[in-house]
């Protein structure tokens, strides 16, 4: 049985390890917004998508699985820090570890620190981000207005080997 399970967890960490990370296109807006759809987050606006294209500082990447869309992640950057905007995957897919491959992405850009909040309401996004070392560094009272509910603000360290 632990044979099965050891083959069974390595087949499916070679899947996670082929898939591609690479920028969003125009293209792929309505595949991205219909899986913020299905996740209950905010849409991305053509018009905002169109703005982070001439912005150097905000990036939008893709998971891609055998040609699909199977994950997304927007975030902005200066030269030390990463601010993670919204980040998704299909729901099928999660608690899979295809989340942890979109974050360590950013880490491997090697930002000194990586930042995400989240409403206090979603223990799905806490508990990923707590499996990743997040730490809660504040809270913001009030944020989402439409959930009525506070903002946990996390931050992860990346310690960067020289």
């Amino acid at each position: 049985m632990k044979k099965n399970l050891t083959l069974f967890t390595e087949s499916y960490q070679q899947q996670i390890d082929m898939c591609k990370i690479i920028q969003v296109t125009v293209e792929d807006l309505p595949k991205i917004n219909e899986l913020e759809n299905q996740l209950n987050l905010n849409k991305t606006k053509l018009n905002f998508f169109n703005q982070t294209l001439l912005n150097k500082n905000f990036k939008f990447i893709k998971l891609i699985s055998q040609k699909e869309i199977i994950g997304f992640l927007q975030f902005s950057w200066n030269k030390s820090d990463c601010d993670i905007i919204s980040i998704g995957v299909i729901k099928k897919l999660q608690k899979k570890n295809y989340g942890k491959k979109l974050v360590e992405h950013l880490k491997n850009l090697n930002f000194k620190n990586i930042y995400a909040e989240v409403s206090v309401n979603n223990k799905n996004a806490m508990m990923f981000y707590q499996r990743l070392n997040f730490l809660k560094i504040g809270s913001r009272k009030n944020y989402y207005k439409k959930q009525r509910s506070d903002a946990i603000l996390l931050k992860l360290e990346n310690f960067i080997s020289l």
